[in-house]
């Protein structure tokens, strides 16, 4: 069902805020992740490869964090995710 924001309530309204914010947070999780693999591919040093592999891996913790957040907050897509997954 679909409500005007005239007919949500401030909750209602404070949810919508919040998945905004969360799904603006996922995107910017997954634009460092791509940027840190284009990096890995043009360093030399290994160490900083090390380095930027293992910001990575947090990277993707964020990105899980951030998706069960999402689901928390937005039935509809955690049943969404549920049929894919």
């Amino acid at each position: 069902m679909s409500y005007s924001f005239e007919e949500m309530s401030d909750e209602q309204l404070a949810i919508l805020d919040d998945l905004e914010m969360l799904r603006e947070d996922l995107i910017g999780e997954l634009q460092a992740i791509n940027q840190y693999e284009d990096h890995i591919l043009n360093l030399e040093n290994e160490g900083a490869v090390t380095a930027l592999e293992h910001i990575i891996e947090e990277e993707k913790e964020h990105v899980v964090e951030l998706l069960r957040l999402i689901q928390n907050l937005d039935p509809v897509q955690a049943e969404k995710f549920k049929e894919i997954l």
